[in-house]
């Protein structure tokens, strides 16, 4: 071989043996790169959990603000305590009754006559001793002048009379008048002091009848009803007259009122004196009264099987109407036959609360834990309307789902109801 031909065919394979530009490896590249970008993205998540872990470490709360799969439901939750007493009071009991004022009058004549004059309306608030109407009263007013005019004349002889009885007694002194004659002038001395005591007292009944012509008040209050008008024509109890039951009207005391309701039998064993109570008049049923049970009747009403209750209303005030209906709300207490319960330090819960065995002297309910509901057998003893006494199984302090039991499973997650 020449040469020149072996010059030519080493540049051949030198010129074989480089790349061209348009065939560089692009693959070689690429996966150049994924060997940068994993490292990179592995150490990206490693800071971020790391951040995390540390934020929940300082505020565990916001492992509540991570989503989750299904998110947890809402349960409410009550808190578990021991009371010295069983549940004090039970549902509202509720009644109807009729305010009645402890002192209500009459208000009566006391003359016969025809009314000339009235000063009082239905509702007037007056006081004891202002005159609520007038009677024609000219016929006391002649008996009266004639009482006077009889004891002056009466007074006139027995002055008279005395006079007489002195001068004889100093002549029977003095033996110049009889013995007889003595007593007869002491007998007449006599009639005269009583006649004049017969004419005094005759004088002060006659001035009692026309002073009654002048009906009064006899007690501060409010007037309930006036049922004469001017004109009418009433007579003195007793008398004779259109009118002769002499009722003017009535007043009412309305500083003290109270309600009178009747009562079932089967309740009234919930009911105590001094029981606190709500009065909620018919009239005005946006306002709302205080009051006690004042009296419990001793007796019954059998045809009804009833007992009647008085309760005394303790602020009473210018809305309040006697005679008119207002409904009474009692918190009632457990019956008799449970009250021996009451002194023992017991566990207290809703029935809502617990699901109850066959048997009712065992039941579950579900105690919060660490964000879990766990199913926890309790035991039952008494139960007292809608409360269930827990006499083992539960502690003080722990918290139990109040409600909605059906949905609620062993180990579910919840999240607290705010």
């Amino acid at each position: 071989m020449s040469p020149m031909s072996a010059s030519t065919e080493l540049r051949s394979q030198l010129q074989s043996l480089k790349i061209s530009q348009t065939q560089r490896p692009t693959e070689s590249r690429s996966a150049s790169g994924r060997r940068i970008f994993w490292p990179l993205a592995l150490l990206v998540v490693a800071l971020a959990a790391g951040g995390a872990y540390l934020a929940v470490q300082r505020n565990p709360q916001l492992l509540q603000l991570l989503p989750t799969a299904a998110a947890a439901p809402e349960v409410p939750l009550i808190p578990v305590v021991v009371s010295s007493t069983s549940p004090a009071a039970g549902p509202v009991l509720t009644a109807t009754g009729k305010i009645v004022s402890d002192h209500r009058v009459l208000v009566f004549t006391k003359v016969s006559g025809q009314i000339q004059r009235l000063y009082f309306e239905q509702g007037d608030r007056v006081k004891a001793g202002q005159v609520l109407a007038e009677i024609e009263d000219v016929l006391f007013v002649a008996r009266r002048n004639e009482s006077v005019a009889s004891l002056e004349s009466s007074r006139a002889n027995l002055a008279f009379q005395q006079v007489n009885f002195e001068r004889i007694r100093r002549l029977y002194e003095s033996r110049t008048a009889p013995e007889i004659e003595l007593k007869a002038a002491e007998r007449e001395y006599k009639t005269a002091l009583a006649q004049v005591a017969r004419d005094e007292a005759t004088l002060a009944f006659t001035e009692k009848l026309l002073t009654d012509t002048k009906v009064v008040a006899p007690i501060d209050g409010v007037v309930l009803e006036r049922n004469v008008n001017v004109g009418d024509f009433v007579a003195a109890e007793g008398g004779r007259g259109a009118m002769s039951n002499a009722q003017l009207g009535s007043i009412a005391d309305m500083s003290k009122l109270r309600v009178e309701v009747d009562i079932s039998e089967l309740d009234i064993a919930r009911l105590r004196n001094g029981m606190p109570c709500e009065i909620t008049p018919d009239a005005y049923k946006d306002r709302r009264y205080r009051g006690h049970i004042m009296w419990i009747d001793p007796g019954a009403n059998y045809s009804k099987a009833t007992v009647q209750v008085k309760v005394r209303i303790e602020e009473p005030d210018d809305y309040l109407r006697v005679e008119g209906v207002a409904q009474v709300s009692f918190r009632t207490e457990p019956a008799a036959a449970t009250r021996d319960a009451q002194q023992e330090a017991a566990i207290w819960i809703p029935a809502s609360a617990c699901r109850l065995d066959a048997s009712g002297e065992t039941g579950r309910v579900f105690v919060a834990s660490a964000g879990r509901l766990k199913e926890t057998s309790v035991q039952i003893g008494r139960r007292l309307g809608d409360k269930l006494q827990v006499t083992s199984g539960l502690v003080s302090g722990q918290q139990i789902a109040a409600g909605g039991l059906d949905q609620l499973k062993d180990g579910q997650r919840f999240s607290p109801r705010q």
